[in-house]
């Protein structure tokens, strides 16, 4: 579920479909059809799309929490390689 987090990771930052795009050098609609997939496999949507900008759903809310725990992890195991 966590695969392309770094996509749904950017939008919730950009808070914007179109400027995470710009910033990952990826086209828009490819995105975008990249993030329905991985809510499709979900089950739930990540994004409220009505609103401006770009919001969370509730379960977009755990689901970035999921995403800073992963990086998190990943950043820990950075660190103990360079210590």
């Amino acid at each position: 579920m966590f695969h392309n987090m770094e996509y749904i990771y950017s939008v919730y930052k950009e808070r914007s479909f179109s400027k995470a795009a710009e910033k990952l050098h990826i086209s828009q609609p490819s995105l975008s059809a990249t993030i329905r997939k991985i809510e499709e496999q979900a089950g739930a949507p990540i994004f409220e799309r009505k609103t401006r900008p770009v919001s969370l759903t509730p379960f977009g809310v755990a689901f970035i929490q999921g995403v800073e725990q992963v990086y998190a992890i990943e950043e820990n195991l950075q660190n103990m390689v360079y210590e």
